[in-house]
């Protein structure tokens, strides 16, 4: 008689909108998921119609299960992905890294920086427990929750220092609405995932102001530029930027309607201060922390981004927008190309 296969289980730390996806793809591919949340009411909600908070419409498999207990929801797990907000990575990190069970694959889906340290989330995630260095991998690119969640066609990318990690996070999130590639660069992909929320919060403010499409098209470009002379050097490679989770998911950010990093711009754009749309929103938009980080990191490192500048000082120190759109359109006189292999 043959003995029924048992699902492997895989845990989600995090019970929001970008985990809930996850969860949904990963249970179209086989396993049994456990989502974690920090409270009793995400608990509550989720149990009462099994609905995802800020996901309209998309309901969740029911053979997905939610708890506010971390060691009932990683226990038996072989895969662990880690879906917070960045601002959360370093205490979630420092309570519950070293219960992370010995054998699982870990992956974390957080893009951002650590706000006191200027470190990656995978950075924090392996000081904190040095021994999922070679099994932990990042997921990064052009991916809305929403749609992903509504099992519409996506593509993403998945980066570990070690190959096998890659092929086993691949193998775990590929579907027939998910294509998933593989990438040794975690330097680019992480960074490329956290700094192309500063430069959507640009596109939308130059939206909002009612700059055109030009405008917009220019600030992608040159975004992509200063993003790529940071990430290089941070050492990543030049070429990361322009694959899915440098300039795919840049695109996506700055166009897509359901950007909560460019739906802040167009509000500030549109002279609407930026803690009054928090308010009326209760969004978590990444790029105002990123853009916190990102100006610290191109003074350490001696980078010029004059995007990420500019929309620091309207965010922080009230530089109006339409001045600092003119900022930024009449700096020095300089040609497009870029050296990059000279920064690293």
């Amino acid at each position: 008689m043959r003995m029924k296969q048992v699902a492997k289980k895989a845990c989600i730390i995090g019970a929001g909108s970008w985990a809930s996806a996850l969860a949904v793809v990963l249970t179209d591919n086989g396993y049994r998921v456990t989502l974690w949340a920090r409270n009793m009411a995400t608990v509550r909600y989720f149990e009462s119609n099994q609905s995802v908070p800020r996901l309209p419409g998309i309901v969740l498999p029911s053979s997905i299960t939610i708890t506010t207990n971390v060691h009932q929801a990683l226990s038996g797990a072989s895969l662990v992905v880690l879906a917070i907000p960045s601002s959360a990575v370093e205490p979630v990190s420092r309570d519950i890294a070293n219960e992370l069970p010995s054998e699982s694959f870990v992956v974390t889906a957080t893009k951002g920086f650590d706000l006191e340290t200027l470190r990656r989330p995978s950075q924090v995630w392996i000081e904190a427990n040095p021994s999922i260095e070679n099994r932990l991998c990042v997921i990064s690119g052009p991916n809305f929750a929403a749609e992903i969640a509504g099992r519409l066609p996506a593509a993403t990318v998945v980066a570990a220092s070690e190959e096998s990690t890659r092929l086993a996070a691949q193998h775990a999130f590929m579907t027939g609405y998910f294509r998933v590639y593989t990438h040794g660069d975690v330097i680019g992909v992480e960074t490329g995932g956290a700094l192309k929320n500063v430069i959507a919060l640009a596109c939308g403010m130059a939206q909002g102001m009612g700059a055109g499409y030009n405008a917009q098209a220019a600030i992608i470009s040159r975004g992509i530029a200063e993003i790529t002379r940071l990430g290089v050097s941070l050492g990543a490679q030049p070429l990361t930027f322009a694959g899915l989770s440098g300039l795919g998911d840049l695109v996506l950010t700055c166009t897509g309607h359901l950007s909560r990093n460019r739906q802040a711009g167009i509000a500030v754009g549109k002279g609407e201060p930026i803690e009054n749309f928090l308010g009326r929103t209760g969004y978590t938009v990444e790029g105002l922390e990123t853009v916190k980080t990102a100006m610290e990191l191109s003074s350490a490192y001696n980078v010029q981004m004059p995007i990420t500048n500019v929309v620091y000082r309207i965010l922080y120190q009230n530089l109006p927008v339409r001045k600092g759109l003119f900022e930024v359109m009449s700096r020095e006189r300089k040609p497009e190309p870029e050296e990059y292999s000279k920064l690293c």
